[in-house]
């Protein structure tokens, strides 16, 4: 573990060296991979939705950095926690295929539903997302 990574760990992490030099070589992957996760963001773009109380529109949508961090300033969305807890494991993926290098938009599942069941199933509205990568 050279110094530059070690003081960029402790300076951004606020790890101390201790913490440092213990880390993983994944925990140390995961740190080196940064500049290849800010390069990226995660669009989860709206593609079908009915009977929600947001009135969402197609093309609405949620903005994450390759790191997982909500672009506030970029969703045309509103932050709901039921639209965006299916996110989480396909950001996961986008976040390991960017630390690794690899075509963050190479994952097997593109779409997710929010978790409202939809009238026919006793809940009340539906929202479809479709989910891509592109150059930030």
């Amino acid at each position: 573990m050279d110094e530059e990574f070690k003081n960029t760990a402790m300076k951004t992490f606020g790890f101390t060296a201790e913490q440092t030099e213990s880390l993983s070589e994944k925990q140390q992957a995961i740190i080196k991979g940064s500049a290849a996760r800010r390069a990226y963001k995660m669009i989860m773009e709206v593609v079908a939705a009915e009977g929600c109380g947001y009135k969402p529109k197609i093309g609405d949508r949620y903005v994450t950095n390759g790191s997982g961090k909500l672009l506030t300033e970029e969703c045309t969305f509103p932050i709901c926690l039921w639209a965006l807890a299916p996110m989480l494991p396909i950001s996961y993926v986008v976040f390991d295929r960017l630390t690794h290098g690899l075509d963050p938009n190479g994952h097997l599942y593109d779409h997710m539903k929010c978790t409202d069941t939809g009238v026919a199933c006793g809940g009340l509205g539906e929202v479809a997302f479709k989910i891509r990568c592109e150059p930030a």
